[in-house]
């Protein structure tokens, strides 16, 4: 017992403070024969095997219906979701910036950013822009023309 050891008994005794409970150091595992590394390799690919496919139960299904090479497929918004929220992080500085210039770029990467998970869990597009660096404008098609007699004025 060393020096700092016996002071802090002294102080335990006369504090009246049992001394800690010494643990048993844990042994440590026996390696693993070859034999029985053949085994667990066997054991896991079965396991592995076994289980079901991932589902992506956070994508809306109508998106994950999209092939690969569609503008909006999934694939290709989480690339983009991605790219944004890293973006974000570098430019979280410019959210309390002085230049207001800075603060929209700031405010227009934070939303897009929520459009994109609006829109891979409800399969709606919020945004006028799209694409990684919102770059394509989007093109918005009738494809049934509305009722417009309440714009006619009768008399």
């Amino acid at each position: 017992m060393n020096k700092r050891e016996k002071k802090k008994a002294a102080i335990r005794k006369e504090l009246g403070i049992e001394a800690p409970k010494e643990y048993k150091p844990r042994k440590k595992r026996k390696p693993l024969t070859e034999e029985q590394k053949a085994k667990a390799r066997e054991n896991l690919a079965k396991a592995r095997a076994a289980r079901a496919p991932a589902k992506n139960s956070s994508v809306h299904p109508d998106v994950l219906a999209l092939p690969d090479d569609h503008p909006l497929s999934a694939v290709r918004v989480k690339e983009w979701l991605k790219y944004n929220q890293d973006y974000l992080k570098s430019i979280k500085m410019q959210a309390t910036a002085k230049d207001w210039k800075e603060r929209r770029e700031y405010r227009i990467v934070e939303n897009y950013v929520k459009n994109l998970r609006i829109y891979l869990k409800d399969s709606v597009w919020c945004d006028h822009k799209y694409g990684q660096k919102m770059e394509n404008t989007m093109e918005y098609l009738t494809i049934a023309p509305g009722d417009s007699s309440w714009r006619t004025k009768t008399k």
